[in-house]
């Protein structure tokens, strides 16, 4: 209720200006109207959703004058020509009501589609310009069924604000005609509102306003669930957040009558910021339809080693099935080679209709068991594949649950090779096999990566900022790094990798890099032998420029001393841009976090300044007095850099540097910076990452021209301030802006994958016991765990 009623003073406010007089002089008589004034009422109803054994729809017409008996002359619009309109509608003396009707044959409109009506009262002496003379309506058959009651339960406003994590009871219908669209009546109004606020409707009514309004999910295919943007029905009437839109950012599920979405697969766009907020971070937002059943069909099929029997002759496969709580046996099948996705999902097909060869069923499952283990005698050594799928409570495969994991399997006498891929950056001149591509990708702006690595099957890279990589769970809000290479990374393609089978190494030119930034490179890898690695290799940082002008660029180090016991330290860097001596970039100024702002050099004035303007967020504009900058993975807390040059600034005055005239260093802060950490779940100044004040803040230039950013996290949040002028309000409503993931670096060389076909083995398979555990046993042997099948 704290953070709610913080927004409520504001409508106060404007409530308060509503109430101004007029004076009697403000006041004109309009013209007399003669005749009977006829009009539609202003309370007519303009939205007709009509079911299936409505005729007609009466359109109410009134009139001032009802003495006599009237006929007045309507004239109407039907683009359709379904529907049958009079031309004129009829009073009897006396009344004041008549009506228009409207007739139709239901039959021939369609389900869900809009038929726009429009009338006009042609008969000017007997209208008044007190009434409405001409009315619009829509007439739309109600394309839905009720179903019955189903749950919502939260994942989606709860990243925009804080509030309740909750389920409610909300009314499903499914479309008449179209298959899998499901309509959830008025999911996202005051029952939700008044749960996720803990507020009462009357409370919240002072901030939020809500209009009827009905959210469609399209589960016409039940793995490829969707949510066409469309209007909550929520509208934010204090802060300027105006309307709220929600869609879906990825592909959901439809399983068993329930629907959900993976984490960070929503949105909620507040349309008053233009902004877009991704949703359902935890994974929570689900709905389940009438009837449905929540149940456990999970299902995790894993390698765990060679069983060998006891006369030494037979080497046999043991595959660990994890399982849920309501499968009730699980179906599978071993291949050779490692699948594709889209092999695997044709395979996952055929075992769910049957059609699949050597499909193999476990004996005496046990319902709840939670695991069990199953032995395949296979023909020899190599890669292979288990595709499995759990069995419902009616013995039905469920596909949505397929498991698939490749493996190597050595055999009886046979070897597996270590993981040995290796990873390095370059600059382009100095790597010889990079010498035709020198002149056209410059070390300022390009770095050759390098891949080696013996008897490798997969490969996939991501590359991207040092800042990022080294905060990867704050910058994602929680993802670890083998997360982020799983959804971003670059997998290499067939002709890549047989260059690297071939030559020994693979290595490639990642292009439109920034000037004196650190970058690093991930690359995860699986080799012949199942045996997977993920690395991370050195940071690199790329040069500068050339530069020939006078501004002294490279490091400085900057400090001020708040007290006797605590001093600010801070190492900035000046980057010149290309082709220019007096456009530059500000790198890690005030915060080491790896951002550049844009600056601008003035040797008249003997200045350099800071627009506010961050590299790769041109678009934001001046990004000065904003909290713009995440601490913790769930965005409680952040960070952003304040610039007062006046006492009544607001922070987002430019960064003023002095240049010293004599030796073109940057000498002196001519503006108040302050850096401070917000709590946005009581939303308020908490700490501070630093603060430079132009009285006491000293600048000296520094040996070295590059600088690998360090962590902001790392410099600490000193929550008692030793200084008296911090000039940030107490109170904040500024939402965090996490950085993206994406880089605008692009490959030099691409090539296209193949696929392959796929053949099932007819192998003897058993249920058996668990292989005993080994002691220090590499946890990287099994891989590709619970590899989805459909996306």
């Amino acid at each position: 209720m704290k953070s709610i009623k913080i927004f409520f003073l504001a409508t106060v406010a404007i409530v308060a200006g509503l109430f101004t007089a007029c004076s009697d002089d403000d006041f004109k008589a309009g013209p007399e109207v003669d005749g009977a004034q006829v009009y539609f009422p202003e309370n007519v109803t303009t939205q007709h959703s009509i079911s299936d054994d409505v005729s007609s729809i009466a359109i109410p017409v009134k009139r001032i004058a009802k003495d006599e008996a009237l006929t007045v002359a309507v004239l109407a619009s039907d683009e359709s020509g379904l529907f049958t309109i009079p031309s004129s509608v009829s009073f009897a003396a006396g009344k004041e009501t008549s009506e228009l009707l409207i007739t139709f044959d239901r039959t021939k409109l369609e389900d869900g589609k809009e038929y726009p009506l429009s009338f006009l009262i042609n008969d000017e002496d007997n209208t008044t310009p007190y009434g409405n003379r001409s009315l619009d309506i829509t007439v739309m058959p109600w394309p839905w069924v009720k179903m019955g009651t189903g749950k919502f339960r939260e994942g989606w406003l709860s990243d925009v604000f804080t509030g309740n994590m909750f389920e409610i009871d909300v009314t499903v219908h499914s479309h008449k005609s179209k298959e899998g669209i499901y309509m959830v009546e008025e999911m996202l109004g005051w029952p939700y509102m008044t749960e996720f606020f803990g507020a009462t409707q009357e409370e919240l009514s002072e901030q939020f306003s809500y209009t009827p309004s009905n959210i469609v999910i399209d589960c016409s295919n039940a793995t490829q669930v969707t949510i066409e943007e469309q209007w909550s029905g929520i509208t934010e009437n204090s802060n300027g957040y105006g309307n709220f839109m929600i869609a879906s950012a990825e592909p959901g599920t439809l399983v068993n009558g329930v629907i959900t979405f993976p984490k960070d697969g929503l949105t909620a766009k507040l349309v008053g910021l233009d902004r877009e907020f991704p949703a359902n971070s935890q994974g929570t937002f689900r709905i389940m339809l009438p009837g449905a059943e929540i149940v456990d069909y999970t299902l995790s099929a894993v390698y765990d080693g060679m069983k060998v029997s006891a006369d030494g002759e037979t080497a046999s496969a043991v595959i660990d099935f994890t399982y849920g709580a309501d499968v009730t046996n699980i179906r599978y099948v071993l291949v050779e080679n490692e699948l594709t996705e889209a092999e695997t999902a044709t395979l996952v097909a055929a075992i769910a209709d049957g059609s699949a060869e050597n499909i193999n069923e476990l004996q005496d499952f046990t319902v709840g068991g939670e695991k069990v283990s199953a032995e395949a005698v296979l023909p020899g050594p190599g890669t292979y594949t288990v595709v499995a799928l759990p069995l419902d409570k009616a013995q039905k495969p469920v596909s949505g649950e397929a498991s698939a994991a490749s493996f190597y399997f050595p055999g009886i006498g046979g070897t597996s090779v270590p993981n040995d891929i290796a990873g390095s950056l370059y600059k382009v001149s100095a790597y010889p096999d990079a010498a035709a591509y020198v002149s056209e990708y410059p070390d300022y702006s390009s770095a050759v990566y390098e891949i080696t690595g013996t008897e490798m099957k997969k490969i996939k890279t991501y590359f991207n900022k040092t800042s990022i990589i080294d905060n990867i769970e704050i910058q994602t809000g929680g993802l670890t790094l083998q997360d982020v290479v799983d959804k971003y990374g670059k997998e290499l393609n067939a002709d890549a990798m047989e260059e690297l089978a071939t030559t020994g190494k693979y290595w490639d030119i990642m292009i439109n890099l920034t000037p004196g930034a650190s970058y690093t490179l991930v690359v995860e890898a699986t080799n012949n032998y199942g045996k997977k690695k993920l690395i991370v290799c050195e940071p690199f940082v790329t040069d500068i420029p050339p530069y020939t002008g006078e501004l002294i660029i490279g490091k400085y180090g900057m400090s001020y001393a708040a007290s006797a016991e605590d001093t600010f330290e801070n190492v900035f860097e000046v980057i010149p841009t290309v082709g220019s001596n007096t456009e530059f970039f500000v790198k890690d100024f005030a915060v080491e976090d790896g951002t550049q702002w844009y600056a601008t050099y003035d040797s008249a004035k003997s200045t350099l300044t800071m627009s506010g303007v961050q590299l790769g967020r041109e678009d934001n504009g001046n990004l000065l007095g904003k909290f713009t900058e995440a601490l913790t993975p769930d965005k409680s807390r952040g960070y952003g850099i304040f610039s007062f040059a006046t006492e009544e600034s607001e922070g987002s005055d430019p960064i003023v540097l002095t240049i010293d005239p004599a030796s073109k260093q940057v000498s002196a802060l001519t503006t108040d910076v302050e850096v401070p950490v917000a709590d946005f779940t009581v939303n308020k100044i908490v700490g501070a990452l630093a603060a430079y004040y132009a009285d006491g803040t000293t600048i000296t230039k520094q040996s070295g021209t590059t600088s690998a950013a360090s962590a902001a996290k790392v410099q600490g949040v000193r929550t008692k301030i030793p200084f008296s002028s911090v000039r940030v309000p107490a109170h904040i409503g500024k939402s965090l802006d996490s950085r993206g993931l994406q880089m605008n670096a692009t490959f030099v060389r691409n090539s296209d994958n193949t696929n392959h076909g796929v053949r099932t083995l007819s192998v003897k398979t058993a249920k058996c016991e668990p292989l005993p555990k080994q002691i220090g046993r590499r946890a990287d042997f099994k891989i590709r765990e619970n590899l989805p099948v459909l996306k």
